[in-house]
Order: structure tokens, then C-alpha cells, then sequence
């Protein structure tokens, strides 16, 4: 009785680790560049490595009260996100999307698809968060010159100010971007790839790309999270009920 019990509580996990990751598909719906999570699950059962022939343990039975499942990873959808125009000068978006704005921060160089930029007091291309964005050239934040009036950003990525270059923005290239991990505040880091030489840059300037997150589809699967939540809720407190008549009732007899 107590399989039971174990696969409704891995049932119950399951659907709390995707009501988690569509809660934050959810919450970064406005987010711009930000790329939806989805959970990846696979089969468990147990093997006992004491008796490989024995029947029993191979049967369909046995199977199905000893199998369970477990979370293998939190994939992330790479797919572009739709454009949206906003005028700022600032504001850029890739259309490519195995191509990425190169940031420096305190930990290294991280990549990103959220275009939103500003200046910050010194003049620098940063994000929100105050990282700078990188010259492909020098590997130097990225300095537009004071009152030389607003950039010229072309589609391949070089800066213009007063018909000037001053500039080129580094963009990185990436075959695998499933191999691209998450590590907060719209960044990624590549760990065990190298980025490439980007071909074929498309840049938008005074547009950002917004979040890929359908918001219709992601309510639709919270829904069936947490209707598959309380199912298996509902099992394990009819497994909880069946072993106290077990250990009460069934033994005074």
C-alpha cells in the first residue's frame, strides 16, 4: 500500500513543479526578452539489482505500483518573442534567435535577449540592472559621447553619433541554445559552449522583443496543474485513510 502512496506524492510534486514554472512563465508575461520554462519530467522505478530474472518485478504490475516520476530539468523555449515598437534609440531587439546582446557583470560575461537599455551617469549602455553592454571591438562598455544627440544604431550592430562610429555592439551566437542556462535577472550563461561569430545580424533599433509567453495557453496549463494537483492530493489522503483502518481496525480483528 505504501507504492501507492509514494507515486500520488511524486504525482503531487510533479504538479507543484509546473504550477511553480508556469507561475513564473505568468509573472514575466511583460518582461521584455524573457524565455518560457518548461518543466521535463521522466519515468522512475526502482531496480532491484539482487534478482534481474525475477518475473515478478518485470511484470506490468509490478510496473505500475513501483514506478514514479521525477523532475529531469526546467527546459527553456528559445523561440523569438514578438517585436514591439517603442521609439526609444536605446531600445534594441534581435531577430535572430540563436543570437544574443554580450553584458559584462560581476560574474562574468552573461548574454541576453532583453533589449532595454539606458545610460547611465557615465554615459554607458547598461540594462536595467546596471550591466554594461559590450563593444564587439575592445570588449569595453559601450560609451555614447554627452550632448552628441541621439545614436544611430544600424541593423548589423554598429553605433553612429553625428554620422561617427563610436561603436559596435557585441553580439554572440549560439547553435545550441538549449545548452544556455538561466541564472536570473534575464540572463544566461553558457556553460560547456562557446559563443560564435554571428552571421546575418538583424537589429532593430526602437524596438524590443517581448516575452514568448502566451499568456492563454500558460492559464490553460495551470488549470490542468492544479486539477492534477488535487487528484493526486485526493489519493494520498485515501492511501492515508486505507492504512488507518489498516493499523486500527483490520488489526483488532
Amino acid at each position: 500500500m505504501q507504492n501507492g502512496l509514494y507515486v500520488a506524492a511524486s504525482g503531487l510534486l510533479m504538479q507543484e513543479a509546473r504550477v511553480s514554472a508556469i507561475s513564473n512563465n505568468l509573472a514575466n508575461i511583460n518582461t521584455a526578452g524573457y524565455k518560457r520554462d518548461l518543466p521535463v519530467f521522466s519515468e522512475y522505478r526502482p531496480i532491484d539489482r539482487r534478482m534481474p530474472q525475477n518475473l515478478i518485478q518485470k511484470s506490468l504490475y509490478n510496473k505500475t505500483i513501483n514506478s514514479s516520476v521525477k523532475l529531469d530539468e526546467i527546459s527553456v523555449n528559445q523561440t523569438a518573442g514578438p517585436l514591439k515598437e517603442t521609439g526609444n534609440k536605446f531600445d534594441l531587439a534581435l531577430e535572430n534567435p540563436k543570437q544574443f546582446f554580450a553584458v559584462e557583470t560581476p560574474w562574468g560575461i552573461r548574454y541576453t535577449r532583453d533589449g532595454e537599455f539606458t545610460l547611465n551617469a557615465e554615459g554607458q549602455l547598461v540594462t536595467h540592472d546596471g550591466f554594461y553592454l559590450l563593444d564587439r571591438a575592445t570588449g569595453a562598455p559601450i560609451v555614447v559621447p554627452a550632448n552628441a544627440g541621439q545614436p544611430n544604431i544600424t541593423p548589423d550592430g554598429a553605433i553612429y553619433v553625428n554620422n561617427a562610429p563610436i561603436g559596435e555592439i557585441d553580439i554572440a551566437a549560439f547553435t545550441e541554445t538549449e545548452k544556455l542556462q538561466k541564472v536570473g535577472r534575464n540572463l544566461f550563461s553558457a556553460v560547456g559552449i562557446l559563443p560564435e561569430i554571428p552571421e546575418n545580424i538583424k537589429l532593430s533599433q526602437g524596438f524590443v522583443e517581448m516575452s514568448n509567453v502566451n499568456p492563454i495557453l500558460e492559464m490553460v496549463r495551470m488549470v490542468d496543474a492544479l486539477r492534477g494537483f488535487e487528484m493526486y492530493q485526493k489519493m494520498v489522503q485515501t492511501y492515508d485513510s486505507l492504512n488507518d483502518k489498516a493499523a486500527n481496525d483490520i488489526a483488532r480483528m
